[in-house]
């Protein structure tokens, strides 16, 4: 049963944005599963399952992804991102973003890591980072990336 509403859980969250653990459990629920606000919680640990920002008309809200949705949702670049983009624009193939003075090597450090296949490599200054990107058309999806995990828009 367990493995069951596991999958479940993993199908729902592939579906559609769910923000918390009230909305999940109500959505098993109404798939027949009985669960408590314990087990939902249990099974989102079990799962590694991250909660990262999306932007919805009232503010912030935040939704839950699979560790395996991608290197898109790296814990360490997603904190960074969050913490230090002050803007992100982009054009062509070039997406530039904007930090606090001194912080943009540790952003680019970060775009690094994460090993975005849509990414070809980064520039960084003091305060900018440049993100060279595979493909023209995959700019405005990475940029809408760089803007959900800064939790919002400029």
């Amino acid at each position: 049963m367990k493995t069951k509403r596991q999958r479940a859980i993993l199908s729902l969250i592939a579906a559609r944005p769910i923000r918390s653990q009230d909305e999940l459990a109500h959505l098993l629920e109404q798939q027949g599963y009985e669960v408590t606000q314990a087990t939902v919680s249990r099974d989102i640990k079990e799962l590694g399952l991250m909660k990262v920002p999306l932007r919805d008309g009232n503010g912030q809200q935040f939704k839950y992804v699979e560790p395996s949705a991608g290197p898109q949702y790296s814990s360490r670049l997603h904190r960074v991102v969050a913490e230090l983009v002050e803007n992100v624009r982009g054009s062509g193939n070039l997406i530039v973003l904007h930090t606090p003075p001194g912080s943009a090597m540790m952003l680019a450090s970060a775009i690094d890591g994460a090993e975005w296949p849509e990414t070809l490599g980064t520039i960084a200054g003091d305060d900018t980072v440049f993100v060279a990107i595979a493909k023209p058309e995959q700019l405005g999806m990475l940029v809408q990336r760089f803007l959900d995990m800064k939790g919002g828009t400029q």
